[in-house]
């Protein structure tokens, strides 16, 4: 097996903020910071790698690591992080509007899915051989958008259709960072993950997802036991590289609420409504049932963040490199 870059352990996820001296942090291996599509393609073809470059130089003098999450879909609503270009029927009707009110891209369209491997292509011929890039991810696989509401102008969606792009993007990412660790977020449609993931095992793409979550939401959210996503963990372990997400809304009880919010349904969030998990518990899954190799932990809310600091501070923590995490090279990691 070919060794490349191996730094598992935790890292502060900073969504697309700069990165500065408070994000240097003692017991954290780095940073995770999501980068816009729109920001590295202004144009078509043309690319502006140099925030990358940037961060890249800062980590690198003070002894951390970047992991890159290439955020080609956004969650926010009126907001839209793809290149003005990638627009019209070319691009399968893009901007769609996803069920929280961004604006994305048809990505089951052929065409759009050969702009983001252009993009990654051009990605991994310039930082595939930076050390101090340790890992890049792309975004989680669910759509947000509403089938039983198409949009008029968008192409048709299929299962099929979407599942050979989520396949020529992971494809794409493997084969332009044979030398660094690389992620799919891989969550949503439930009726599909399973090609999903036996296609990631098969060429060696890692499994992760933005929730690490350890409260129990409905039946077919990320921790089913039958539908969701935790199960295949076990699977992939000693396989392919493991990394998920601390999202802020996983620090505590509500994240079923906030889900039927994003929904549109009509729920209120009481203020004894948030219960905060201790951060130990998010450990604890990611040990025992996902046995990750990567944690990103979000910085908000400031207090759950401090207590994680606390947490990977302690002497059964602190004392493993790893911060407790499955420090082990799975065998599919990089290409030979």
């Amino acid at each position: 097996m070919k060794q490349g870059k191996w730094q598992p352990g935790h890292y502060v996820f900073i969504g697309a903020d700069s990165i500065t001296e408070q994000y240097i942090l003692q017991h954290f291996k780095g940073v995770q910071k999501a980068y816009q599509w729109k920001d590295l393609e202004p144009e078509k073809g043309q690319y502006d790698f140099s925030e990358i470059k940037k961060d890249l130089d800062f980590l690198g003098r003070h002894g951390k690591f970047l992991v890159i999450q290439l955020q080609y879909k956004g969650f926010t609503k009126g907001k839209s992080i793809i290149p003005a270009y990638v627009k019209g029927a070319e691009y399968g009707g893009s901007p769609l509007i996803s069920k929280v009110g961004a604006l994305n891209a048809v990505v089951w369209n052929k065409n759009v899915r050969e702009r983001i491997g252009e993009l990654i292509r051009a990605l991994g011929k310039e930082f595939d051989g930076n050390p101090c890039l340790t890992a890049i991810n792309l975004p989680e696989t669910a759509t947000n958008y509403h089938f039983n509401n198409p949009q008029e102008g968008i192409e048709e969606y299929s299962h099929v259709k979407y599942v050979e792009s989520l396949k020529f993007m992971m494809k794409s990412l493997r084969d332009a960072f044979p030398n660094t660790v690389v992620i799919q977020y891989t969550n949503f449609p439930t009726v599909v993950l399973q090609e999903l993931i036996d296609y990631q095992e098969e060429i060696g793409v890692g499994l992760g997802g933005p929730d690490v979550y350890p409260g129990k939401i409905g039946v077919t959210d990320v921790n089913d036991p039958h539908k969701g996503v935790y199960r295949f963990y076990a699977q992939l372990s000693g396989k392919v590289p493991l990394g998920a997400a601390v999202q802020s809304e996983n620090y505590a009880d509500i994240l079923k609420k906030q889900n039927a919010l994003r929904r549109g349904e009509n729920v209120t969030i009481l203020p004894g409504d948030e219960i905060p998990f201790p951060v130990r518990d998010h450990l604890t899954l990611a040990q025992q049932k996902l046995h990750l190799n990567y944690m990103f932990w979000a910085r908000l809310p400031a207090d759950s963040f401090e207590n994680v600091q606390k947490l990977l501070a302690e002497p059964d923590v602190a004392g493993d490199p790893a911060g407790g995490l499955d420090a082990r090279l799975p065998e599919k990691t990089f290409l030979k």
